[in-house]
């Protein structure tokens, strides 16, 4: 690239970009980037400049926002402010830049005083040729009307698609391009408002009687599916555990390979699943989450029955966060007491049992891991219940740690009323996050003027609902706490954990432990050092 302290006076950028490979609004597809890029570089070389980068661009601007991509047309016009280049050349300013006039001044009134030049195809087919030259004083105020032109048709169309998403999505029209796992898209015929039949896009289960399962014909995708949103997280398996299962079993994953815990963990969260509508696009996030209308009301998007019903669906979210009932341990026999809470500090893969240690799972299995770990049993276990035990004993009654053993305790303890009170509390998490939509939306604007007679009726119904669940959520607390002073004395919990199998000693490490990040050691035989190997996670850390 040229920097501004050379004669860049002589150089030339090319824009050439296509939106998209149909035909535009007057009937005629869009001239290729090729053929742009042949006009430019003879115009060009009319006015006896060199062409020095060519800045191709096919896909819309909306591609780009959704990737955090810098389009090319923009980091083209930045070379120009900047002073890399003497003069830029575009097809047209149709969807230039979002910027409008400011764009345009930027480059006929350059704070530097360095000239700048901007060109603008004539856009005639047969002729290429010069349509506006920012050089020439006619031009400007043409160039000015129209870059301003093309951000207001930018932003009107924007506003217009979102507004058709919204209009979608309330009335329960699947938007995303591919199905989840073990659901497929169909059309079903509806009538609108004036009686015209319209084609809507909505899920249903899918009828595909093979999930692709060497040996296994008779196992369907949806089978898989149920297995991993519901039945594999009540058994009490980890989502990394659910994708180890899987690829040890041979399932094909949603793209034919292996999985991952982030494709478990999407299946496990998406509400689709309970048949709901979902949205990636609520607080910044891209995972899908729960969409509610502007009422606060969920939305189906499900022809026939959903993959889980509503309890079902509530019951794993519970089970999935570590809040359901205790794991059932003739699902899936554990043997060792780190397993699943280990993982490797060099790829991120779980650190399961191997020969007379935990060590990086991804190498047995034909990856790759670029340092992976290695744990002797004895040393590691024994690192990890000083650590825990220490822990809990140094505990003050207002840690937040605390609250968080009592209540996995008293999971473990009584697993029907703590699955009830999980089930009501994320009832309660849906109400209050309805009822924060609600005033967002009131601040955003959403209920001025004549919509505002609306307000009142959404907020009293999301208040009670608000109400109503934290009742629910009173009625299913027990009258008397639960008792785990023994986990907070050092005599009684190394009691409890030398008279404990090793079921008793995974419960109790989990009651306080998420997970725990294993460093490779620096060189062979070094001698363990836990405190530098062994990094714990603690339910009470933040973001763990």
């Amino acid at each position: 690239m040229s920097t501004p302290t050379e004669d860049t006076s002589t150089l030339i950028d090319l824009v050439c970009r296509k939106s998209q490979a149909v035909k535009s609004k007057t009937g005629r597809r869009e001239i290729s980037v090729s053929a742009q890029e042949a006009r430019g570089r003879r115009t060009a070389a009319e006015l006896g400049l060199t062409v020095r980068h060519v800045w191709r661009e096919v896909g819309s601007a909306s591609r780009f926002r959704r990737s955090k991509k810098v389009a090319q047309q923009d980091l083209a016009l930045q070379a120009l402010e900047k002073g890399e280049i003497g003069a830029l050349w575009v097809f047209r300013l149709d969807r230039w830049t979002r910027r409008g006039a400011g764009a345009i001044l930027s480059i006929v009134e350059p704070q530097d005083g360095r000239p700048r030049r901007l060109l603008v195809d004539n856009g005639d087919s047969e002729t290429p040729g010069i349509g506006l030259d920012s050089a020439n004083p006619r031009d400007r105020s043409e160039l000015i009307r129209r870059a301003e032109d093309a951000r207001e048709e930018t932003e009107i169309l924007s506003e217009r698609v979102r507004n058709t998403k919204t209009f979608q999505r309330d009335n329960g029209e699947w938007l995303n391009g591919v199905a989840p796992y073990g659901l497929r898209i169909v059309m079903v015929t509806a009538e609108d408002e004036d009686g015209e039949q319209i084609e809507e896009r909505k899920l249903e289960r899918d009828p595909e009687t093979s999930a692709g399962i060497p040996g296994e014909p008779t196992v369907a995708k949806l089978d898989i599916a149920r297995w991993v949103t519901y039945e594999a997280p009540l058994a009490g398996h980890a989502k990394r555990q659910i994708s180890r299962m899987l690829n040890d079993r041979g399932v094909p994953s949603p793209t034919g390979g292996t999985w991952a815990f982030s494709t478990v963990a999407n299946m496990i969260d998406n509400p689709a699943y309970a048949g709901w509508q979902v949205t990636g696009r609520e607080d910044g996030k891209s995972k899908r989450m729960l969409y509610r209308n502007s009422a606060g009301e969920r939305v189906s998007v499900m022809v026939g029955p959903p993959v889980l019903t509503e309890a079902e669906y509530n019951a794993a979210q519970a089970a999935s966060r570590g809040t359901g009932p205790a794991a059932d341990k003739e699902s899936w026999r554990a043997r060792h007491v780190l397993t699943d809470l280990l993982e490797c500090a060099g790829c991120g893969s779980s650190v399961t049992w191997r020969g007379k240690g935990y060590c990086c799972w991804r190498p047995g299995a034909g990856g790759v891991c670029p340092a992976p770990a290695y744990v002797a049993q004895k040393s590691a276990e024994e690192y990890v219940y000083l650590r825990w035990s220490s822990r809990l004993a140094a505990t003050e009654p207002h840690d937040r740690l605390l609250a968080i053993v009592a209540e996995r305790w008293q999971a473990r303890q009584d697993p029907q009323a703590s699955a009830d009170e999980a089930a009501a509390r994320a009832a309660l998490a849906d109400a209050e996050a309805a009822l924060s939509r609600l005033w967002k939306d009131r601040r955003a604007g959403l209920y001025d003027g004549p919509s505002e007679r609306f307000f009142a009726p959404a907020l009293a119904e999301a208040n009670e609902a608000v109400l109503d669940a934290q009742k629910a959520v009173e009625a299913t607390r027990g009258q008397e706490g639960v008792d785990i002073s023994f986990l907070l004395d050092t005599s009684y919990q190394h009691e409890a954990w030398e008279d404990g199998d090793d079921a008793l000693k995974r419960d109790l490490l989990r009651l306080a432990i998420r997970r725990i990040r294993v460093k490779k050691a620096d060189y062979r035989g070094q001698a363990f050092n836990g405190d530098a190997r062994m990094e714990i996670i603690w339910h009470d850390d933040e973001g763990a």
